[in-house]
């Protein structure tokens, strides 16, 4: 840590106790009063500020919020800090375009503040996946029905945590596929465009995976995107979807859409929606609603059933940490499932039929029950074992509980970046000899903690590639969502208030350095220029090294 952060601490810390004790003193009884963060399915009941629960403990302490120390106390606290021995940590030794010359020491830890794109490796996932390989080993085809995570079962055990995470029936889940093709599987059997309901909607920056696949669909039954599909937009000059300007357009189009997809919470801005309140709307013009819940499961409280929504999907590599590529799950209402027709599921597979005649090889396809019907084909038990592994420590609390930590910890998140660096963006200063662009961050996420999960994303004054590089020497693992953000979400399973701390201090440290930056290119196309040229190069690499292999037969990937 430079001189400077360390000069700013000492400086916070010599008024704790005198200048700050006392503007805060006013405050406290006003605090006292409200009702403590209340632990309920009803993510809306956060009745206060986490920056007001940071000034009472300041006071009570008398520490001040910006110091290490506040953090160092905050981590005493928590009680949740201990899970974070169950996740492993990468090396910062072991990362592209480390800075050795920075390094405490080769086994130091990478900060790692990326849930909201995969998810640490629980350590049991290396002993649960070991098992799962030796029986194999040790039964061959036996494996499917005998032993550890039996293959041909391995799905089934995932079923009943699931549910409770997503507040939902087991009967109502299915765990299988990736997300992008359990998209696919719903929409082909829940849009079933007419003459008069054909429309599609979906928010204007959805993923793009999930874009690809609205527009697919629309094209599988002939309809053109540009004329059926309906994109919520957020209002000119703003980056956030407006909830009343959602239902505007569910009462205007309804009575013309098949179909809304919705997130729970949308990607690139972190925003979480009132999904209730939006699927009470959307159906009461006859509107299906699915949900998308990359970003919501394992981050926020998720009701499915109380929300009455007709589908959703999700993957499980973001905060549920099962490793790159896991195996991905859906929910269907139960209401669909009290009687089946030939085209419910659409798309059928031999692992959806009833395992009561899946073996009688018959050709006429006999559903399973619930939503075990959509199933296609043979689990896997390696990326099932993965899941559970995960799983196993959701058991241990609840996704509700979490909250009351994400409450506070991207709370101190935001409170952090507040106090240390101006918040608007572009602000400029005049210089005697051009233009400079002073370095400033706008936080584009909600910030009330209802409206928001563990994720915050920022938007620099400076182009992004700057900030990127030095994180990345630096050992700080966040990510870049073009055109213009970088997400980053602490999460209360694995990460500290330390962990926001050594953040916030290696990002003003890096703006210290960043000394009159002049404006030689646009953010924006800098960054896809330096983002191009990684891939580019990561692929001609893999490329590379496969052509070695299949003339050495070596096994180097």
């Amino acid at each position: 840590m430079s001189r400077q952060i360390d000069e700013l601490n000492e400086n916070m810390n010599n008024v704790t106790v005198t200048d700050f004790r006392s503007k805060s003193k006013q405050k406290i009884s006003e605090i006292q009063s409200l009702n403590r963060f209340k632990t309920t399915n009803d993510s809306t009941t956060i009745p206060i500020s986490p920056a007001n629960v940071f000034r009472e403990k300041s006071v009570e302490w008398g520490v001040a919020i910006e110091s290490a120390e506040f953090a160092k106390m905050m981590d005493q606290e928590d009680q949740f800090s201990s899970y974070r021995e169950q996740f492993s940590f990468p090396k910062k030794i072991e990362l592209p375009k480390i800075d050795v010359s920075l390094l405490k020491s080769r086994d130091e830890d990478c900060l790692y503040l990326c849930g909201q794109s995969l998810g640490l490796k629980p350590k049991s996932v290396d002993e649960n996946v070991q098992k799962v390989l030796d029986n194999w080993s040790n039964r061959g085809v036996h494996s499917h029905f005998h032993g550890y995570m039996p293959a041909a079962l391995s799905d089934l055990p995932a079923k009943k945590p699931m549910a409770k995470i997503v507040g939902a029936k087991e009967n109502e889940i299915a765990i299988l596929n990736g997300l992008t093709v359990n998209l696919h599987l719903l929409l082909a059997t829940f849009y079933r465009p007419n003459e008069k309901r054909y429309k599609m909607i979906i928010e204007e920056h959805a993923f793009p995976s999930d874009m690809y696949v609205a527009k697919s669909q629309l094209r599988s039954h002939g309809i053109s995107p540009e004329d059926a599909l309906i994109t919520l937009k957020p209002r000119k000059g703003e980056n956030l979807l407006n909830e009343d300007d959602i239902i505007r357009i569910f009462e205007e189009e309804g009575d013309n859409v098949a179909v809304a997809l919705l997130p729970a919470v949308q990607y690139y801005t972190g925003q979480l929606l009132d999904v209730n309140k939006l699927t009470k709307a959307a159906q009461d013009k006859g509107i299906i609603v699915g949900v998308d819940l990359a970003h919501a499961v394992g981050n926020v409280p998720v009701c499915l059933d109380d929300w009455n929504v007709d589908f959703a999907a999700w993957c499980t590599y973001k905060y549920l940490n099962s490793g790159a590529g896991g195996i991905g799950a859906i929910y269907i209402n139960e209401r669909y499932l009290s009687s089946y027709s030939e085209t419910f599921p659409m798309y059928r597979g031999w692992w959806g039929n009833s395992n009561k005649t899946k073996f009688m090889m018959k050709e006429d396809f006999d559903p399973a029950m619930g939503a075990d019907c959509f199933k296609l084909s043979n689990p896997s038990p390696v990326l099932n074992a993965m899941l559970m592994s995960s799983l196993e420590i959701f058991n241990q609390t609840s996704v509700v509980e979490l909250r009351r930590k994400q409450f506070l910890l991207t709370g101190y998140l935001e409170f952090m970046m507040k106090s240390f660096f101006p918040q608007k963006q572009s602000q400029k200063q005049s210089n005697a000899m051009n233009d400079i662009l002073v370095p400033s961050v706008e936080i584009i996420t909600p910030s009330d903690p209802k409206q928001r999960g563990a994720q915050l994303s920022l938007m620099f004054s400076v182009p992004l590639s700057i900030i990127q590089e030095q994180f990345q020497k630096r050992g700080i693992v966040c990510d870049i969502r073009m055109p213009s953000v970088m997400r980053v979400a602490p999460t209360p399973l694995y990460n500290s208030f330390t962990d926001v701390y050594r953040f916030i201090t290696n990002l003003y440290e890096i703006f210290q350095n960043i000394d009159s930056l002049s404006v030689t290119a646009n953010n924006h196309e800098l960054l896809e220029e330096a983002f191009t040229a990684e891939t580019e190069r990561s692929y001609s690499s893999i490329s590379s090294d496969s052509e070695a292999d299949s003339v050495t037969g070596s096994n180097t990937l």
